[in-house]
């Protein structure tokens, strides 16, 4: 690599092999740009011996003609250019050359030949167009080129300077060509590199905005409309985190060779990141032109990918602006085509939808959901809840159950129940369920630290988390991180998710049972029962959904079915743990049943973290290493 180019690496501090963030290859351009115009320190002298006035360099040339001659070619020998002095015609008056070989001909061959007799008429032009502004403005030109020389084509940077010295009555300049070819390849090589995704060669984010603007640019000028696409895969990470990140590149490589067959060589094809690619197509007639190609865009998917073996079913959810219809800048018509995919994501996948003012206020919406939840993830800003579980015939505390609530929030956006469907939808909930296991897994460490006896934290699970092939070595890198046994979790999973399981939900659920952490079905009776997989898992507990607890003590159905749901798991061997208990005929119903556990707020609201002590302890509740016991009447 050029010396030039190592100084600049150099100066940034990159290590041999080490490749800078985006911010790191526009500063890295940048630099080159500016350092490989700039003279070094031989080249400056020169530069600024050719700069004086004009009587005085003709004074010089023609007075110390012999002298300046002799030093200006020594000077120039030294230096890594070619030096020509030319006049106003393009006649090579001097060459000066430490290297034929940057030359067409020798340089003794060259003297008194014109520039279009070497170089062809339309080169030729070029540096006379350059010669002359020289001339007229007295200042310094620096241009680039390319010439075919015997050795091959070759890049040059060429700096004209006028001398104000007249040959045979024609004004003459200085012309310095240096052979910046390598430096030109590397600094293209860098361009490519910080403007295209090195997985998939596509054309990467840095090109989107000058490629829209200009498209958009084109569209007004032709009466024609354009489409700006947001393509993102349904459900990538579950493969992604199922199969490995490898097969989940391999899987992005083979997604963009079915888009290659789809879109036509004048559409853009970006990756915006991750499993997301943007496309701008141009030269449609009518939206219908745009509606046909995000069809095809879906069509490419119905075949599976083979990955591992495996047949993969890959869809995509798209969303589309209209250009110049809908917006004219850039960064708005993104914000629209993302909008309209978060709604093809909402209304179930594997579709496309387009942009519209009457759905832009509810997309928009969802989308800065999106941000804002993704952010108080990333920032800690949610929070736990802790509703306490207890033994119905002791009253001592049987553990606690973690709910996750998001203060910052608006109102009508803090309960779960408002934002854990989005979480869910937009693929956010892994994150999010790791943050809740990684607090509660915190909150155990420090009631252990302090003395208190709490039995177990039980924190929900998803779907996607159980079918991440990673989730038993993150639970297991968060015990040891906090210092905590296994014995001190639960963990609710509900009752679709074991008897849909595969090889992942399973290997999980067996990991985790073999650190001490105890797994209970949620919700039971609500879901598709199959007490064949509910023998086969190491299940400890089973919790009766609270519609079956609501109609206790006034619907005999609802205790017929109670009483057969509470009998069932007994059955089985398994604890009993009835939800949303709030008066003292349930808990009668519940106890004459034989239930186990309960909780709900007739015993015990669920107080956030900190101030779950001086709330226990503020009803009368003590805490000690018996745990905590409550007088639970029978009435």
């Amino acid at each position: 690599m050029h010396r030039l180019l190592a100084r600049q690496l150099r100066k940034l501090g990159l290590e041999p092999g080490a490749l800078p963030d985006e911010a790191g290859w526009s500063e890295l351009l940048r630099q080159i740009s500016a350092a490989y115009r700039q003279s070094d320190d031989d080249r400056y002298l020169l530069e600024r011996s050719l700069q004086i006035s004009s009587d005085e360099m003709q004074a010089l040339l023609q007075q110390q003609w012999a002298t300046a001659e002799g030093r200006m070619r020594a000077l120039v020998n030294a230096l890594p250019d070619l030096v020509f002095m030319l006049d106003q015609e393009g006649r090579y008056v001097e060459v000066i050359a430490g290297d034929d070989a940057g030359l067409y001909l020798p340089a003794d061959a060259l003297k008194g030949r014109l520039l279009s007799e070497i170089v062809g008429p339309e080169q030729a032009r070029f540096f006379l167009d350059v010669i002359r502004r020289a001339l007229e403005s007295m200042q310094l030109q620096v241009v680039e080129y390319q010439l075919n020389l015997k050795g091959g084509r070759r890049r040059y940077e060429g700096r004209v300077v006028a001398t104000g010295l007249k040959v045979n009555g024609l004004h003459t300049v200085l012309f310095l060509a240096r052979d910046v070819t390598e430096l030109a390849r590397s600094r293209d090589e860098l361009q490519y590199m910080a403007t295209h995704d090195e997985l998939t060669g596509l054309p990467n984010r840095a090109l989107l905005e000058g490629r829209l603007a200009r498209a958009v640019v084109r569209a007004e000028r032709s009466q024609r409309c354009g489409a700006l696409m947001v393509i993102d895969l349904d459900n990538f990470k579950q493969i992604n985190d199922s199969l490995g990140h490898h097969n989940g590149d391999r899987l992005l490589q083979r997604v963009v060779q079915r888009f290659k067959r789809v879109f036509r060589l004048e559409d853009t094809v970006i990756r915006f990141g991750g499993d997301e690619f943007v496309v701008i197509a141009e030269d449609l007639s009518t939206p219908a032109d745009a509606e046909k190609i995000a069809g095809h865009v879906l069509d490419a998917f119905t075949a599976p990918v083979s990955l591992e073996n495996i047949d993969l079913v890959v869809t995509a959810s798209i969303g589309i602006a209209l250009f110049p219809l809908d917006a004219r800048d850039g960064s708005e018509l993104l914000r629209h085509a993302d909008s309209a995919m978060y709604l093809s994501k909402a209304a179930g996948r594997n579709q496309y939808s387009f942009y519209t003012q009457d759905l832009g206020s509810e997309a928009l919406e969802y989308v800065e959901l999106g941000s804002l939840l993704s952010r108080a993830i990333a920032n800690r800003e949610l929070v736990l809840h802790y509703q306490p579980q207890f033994y119905l015939q002791s009253g001592e505390l049987a553990g606690v159950e973690a709910l996750v609530r998001w203060p910052g929030a608006g109102p009508e956006r803090r309960h779960p129940g408002a934002f854990i469907p989005f979480a869910e939808l937009s693929g956010l909930i892994e994150p999010l369920g790791l943050w809740v296991i990684d607090e509660a897994c915190r909150q155990a460490a420090e009631w252990q630290r302090e003395g208190f006896s709490f039995g177990r934290i039980a924190v929900n699970l998803s779907s996607r988390q159980l079918n991440n092939v990673q989730l038993w070595r993150q639970v297991r890198d968060l015990l040891d991180q906090h210092g905590i046994d296994g014995s001190r979790l639960e963990f609710e999973i509900t009752e679709s998710m074991v008897v849909q399981e595969g090889g992942t939900v399973h290997g999980n659920i067996e990991a985790l049972a073999s650190m001490g952490i105890s797994l209970a079905i949620d919700d039971f009776g609500t879901g598709h029962s199959s007490l064949v997989n509910l023998k086969r898992f190491p299940l400890s507990r089973l919790k009766i959904d609270r519609s079956f607890v609501d109609g206790l003590g006034s619907d005999p159905n609802d205790e017929a079915i109670a009483g057969a749901t509470i009998a069932l798991p007994r059955a089985l061997g398994l604890e009993v743990v009835a939800e949303g208990v709030e008066s003292g005929e349930q808990a009668a119903f519940l106890r004459q049943q034989g239930c186990q556990v309960v909780q709900g707020f007739r015993y015990a609201r669920p107080p956030r973290s900190g101030r779950a002590v001086a709330a226990f302890r503020g009803s009368g509740v003590g805490w000690g290493g018996n745990g905590v016991r409550l007088a639970l009447d029978a009435s």
